[in-house]
């Protein structure tokens, strides 16, 4: 129930928070999207603006070098006319010489527009200004080109084109434009200062105009994109954690019908034993078996033992399933000699280790059966390391009464040396993935030499699973290893076709069977 209260809070907080991310994600794209294209429409504007601006100023610098009444007439037909601009003029060591406003009354640029304005021959300059004498405090752009006689020819535009054209985009997210020429003060909206807040910043520049433009955002703006991707995205989510919530409901009555069928089949005799044989490495002779349970329901088809063993171990069903492991091994071989001594090996699940009753069950099981059987419980590592003082004390007690203990699958979990030296531990099985590393005669096996090693150093025997080969035997022949189980010599088999083997095997002592 637990695994429940955890799934169920998953499937709903999972989809919430996966569809806040997606919208939050969505959004802060749409923002910067909606952003660009503000500042897309200003600096295509301002590239627009200094387009005519520099066409003007280009048409002033040609009458540069004549006198001004001569050009006056021109020069102020040129900046009347021509759309933006306020005035155009030419300028020489800092005087206005000759302006399509003032005429050929001469004044330092510095008293006309606040700034020094001389310009290289061959050069453009964009600058914003304060003002001009003439409209003080009212921001202006300059647009000044050196000319070939050191002179400077100008022109002037109103900043008012471009502030209004701010004052029209972007009102829903409330951005603050911030336009910046090569030097000047900023231009911007006047009613707009920059949010103190936490914002999103926009940065954009045109080289053709040498203009720099801030956007700014408040990142309150971000709230209603947000919602707009959540309520596109929220049934999304509910359907999600309905399917989530359908899946579990599905999956606990499985797993709960799964563990009743178990115990049907224990009621009804679906449950049987094989025994794989395990022989000398040198001799092939059988001199052992392990016990392992098979299901064959009622309709034929048959359960993989990896998720029947592990559903009754989840559902608590797995001690009930291992006494009954221990009734059908009592009855396959109550009737039954065989030569002395025989390694039966019996897997144990760590529940049924830590259960008060697994002395006693395993004693039942051990006064069933022959006393040419020597029974061998194999505990995996997990179980040992659960809780490792009961599980020393209660191995102690059966192996002080003819049991053996082996550590199963050894090496795919967390058994330490020290822990190692400290429980009564007669035999290591090497697991299969290890074995399958031996694959040619040049293949090194690290990890394999350190377990036979370890092996010999606590003075355990060892028992190779899986094997299939000839090449793995011989490895492990050369190794010292004096078990061995798989394939190469027989697979598991029911009590009848078994005995007909082992019976095989000690006649003729073949190397494979089965």
């Amino acid at each position: 129930m637990q695994l429940s209260i955890r799934f169920v809070t998953i499937s709903i907080l999972l989809p919430v928070c996966l569809v806040i991310s997606i919208s939050t994600g969505m959004a802060v794209r749409e923002l910067e999207r909606d952003t660009a294209v503000t500042a897309s429409v200003l600096l295509r504007q301002v590239d627009h603006v200094t387009s005519i601006a520099r066409h003007t100023t280009t048409i002033t610098a040609r009458m540069a070098g004549q006198p001004c009444q001569t050009i006056l007439e021109n020069l102020t037909q040129n900046g009347a006319l021509t759309p933006y601009i306020r005035s155009t003029g030419l300028i020489r060591n800092d005087v206005l010489i000759c302006s399509s406003v003032t005429g050929a009354r001469q004044q330092t640029t510095p008293a006309v527009y606040g700034i020094t304005l001389s310009v290289a021959p061959g050069t453009f300059k964009i600058r914003a200004i304060e003002g001009t004498s003439s409209i003080p405090g009212q921001t202006a752009i300059i647009y000044a080109s050196g000319t070939i006689n050191r002179l400077t020819a100008f022109s002037v535009v109103d900043a008012q084109y471009f502030t209004d054209l701010m004052n029209s985009l972007d009102d829903t997210n409330h951005s603050v434009l911030l336009l910046r020429f090569s030097d000047g003060p900023v231009i911007s909206v006047l009613d707009r200062d920059p949010p103190h807040t936490r914002a999103f910043i926009g940065e954009f520049r045109s080289a053709y105009s040498q203009a720099h433009l801030q956007v700014i955002t408040p990142i309150h703006a971000l709230g209603h994109y947000v919602l707009r991707y959540m309520m596109f995205l929220g049934p999304m989510s509910l359907l999600l954690t309905l399917a989530a919530l359908y899946l579990l409901q599905r999956w606990q009555k499985r797993k709960m019908s799964l563990a009743e069928e178990i115990r049907k089949g224990m009621a009804a005799g679906e449950f049987s034993v094989h025994y794989q044989p395990m022989c000398e490495t040198a001799t092939g002779k059988c001199t052992g078996a392990e016990a392992l349970l098979r299901w064959k329901r009622g309709d034929g088809s048959s359960m993989s033992p990896a998720v029947f063993i592990r559903a009754a171990e989840e559902e608590g069903v797995i001690i009930s399933l291992t006494q009954h492991l221990f009734s059908l091994i009592a009855d396959d071989f109550s009737q039954r000699k065989i030569n002395a001594p025989f390694h039966l090996g019996v897997n144990i699940a760590a529940a049924h280790l830590g259960d008060s009753g697994f002395t006693a069950d395993v004693m039942q099981l051990r006064g069933a059966l022959d006393t040419s059987f020597r029974l061998v419980l194999e505990i995996t590592e997990r179980s040992l390391v659960e809780d490792t003082a009961v599980a020393s004390k209660k191995l102690e007690i059966v192996r002080e009464k003819g049991c053996r203990i082996a550590v199963d699958d050894f090496g795919t979990g967390y058994c330490s040396l020290n822990l190692l030296q400290s429980l009564p531990v007669d035999y290591l099985k090497i697991d299969k993935c290890f074995i399958d590393t031996l694959t040619s005669a040049g293949a090194e096996a690290p990890v394999l030499d350190t377990i036979i090693s370890l092996s010999k150093r606590l003075g355990l025997t060892t028992i190779a699973e899986g094997v299939s080969t000839t090449h793995q035997r011989n490895w492990l022949l050369e190794n010292q290893v004096p078990y061995v189980q798989g394939y190469l010599y027989g697979r598991p088999m029911a009590v009848p076709e078994f005995m007909a083997w082992y019976v095989a095997n000690e006649s003729n002592n073949p190397v494979k069977k089965g």
